[in-house]
């Protein structure tokens, strides 16, 4: 059975200086396995609800990618950040939508880190916060499922990759919304909020993992 999901983009500029909106293809490929049919969503839309209404909706993933807008959590802006208002913008309203529509959500990466802002959390630096050489990018590392709920489903721990700079701690995690995998370091590596469809990762189970198969369970 084939499910439309809506599907976020990140934003760069070509060679040009022109903003481009693009997506990994292996987002594209991961998802088709599950029997999902992406529908790309541009950041330029100016009307997401009426862009999302022309098609029989199901769900919707928020993708990685570029930084949160510091100044959305009350943070400080900085140099050589690649934020993207345009797309903090879309995803906002991607997420209002699915509310409204009572459908699914995942957040992959900075998805996860998004939908936390979203519901009022902080995210940090996890290099100052943790020290040079933890939790370093692009290397793999286990997790552990405290949600007895979720264990049911995925277990109690496995390993993944990691390609995050930024992360939740208990303390930066939004009230709205409850944890249900961590890091030996205590990095929140999953959320749910506990009465919507939503769910955010901070890993990426769409590049290779040494778990195939848990991500397939998460999928």
């Amino acid at each position: 059975m084939k499910m439309i999901v809506a599907v976020s983009q990140k934003q760069e500029k070509n060679a040009y200086g022109d903003n481009i909106d693009t997506l990994e293809q292996n987002y594209i490929q991961y998802v088709q396995q599950f029997g999902i049919i992406p529908l790309v969503v541009p950041n330029t839309i100016t009307d997401v609800e009426a862009y999302l209404d022309r098609f029989p909706l199901e769900g919707i993933i928020i993708t990685g990618g570029n930084e949160v807008d510091p100044l959305s959590y009350g943070g400080t802006r900085t140099e050589g950040m690649m934020f993207v208002p345009e797309r903090d913008k879309t995803e906002r309203a991607l997420i209002e939508y699915a509310i409204k529509k009572k459908l699914p959500v995942l957040g992959i990466c900075r998805g996860m880190q998004f939908l936390n802002v979203y519901f009022g959390g902080k995210i940090i630096s996890i290099k100052p916060e943790l020290g040079e050489g933890k939790h370093l990018p692009r290397q793999n590392h286990p997790l552990q499922i405290i949600e007895p709920s979720v264990q049911k489903m995925l277990g109690t721990e496995s390993i993944v990759n990691s390609y995050h700079n930024y992360g939740i701690t208990t303390t930066t995690l939004s009230a709205q919304l409850k944890p249900f995998a961590i890091s030996p370091d205590g990095l929140i590596e999953g959320i749910y909020h506990p009465s919507l469809p939503i769910v955010g990762i901070i890993w990426h189970p769409e590049r290779k993992s040494p778990d195939e198969k848990f991500n397939e369970k998460l999928m």
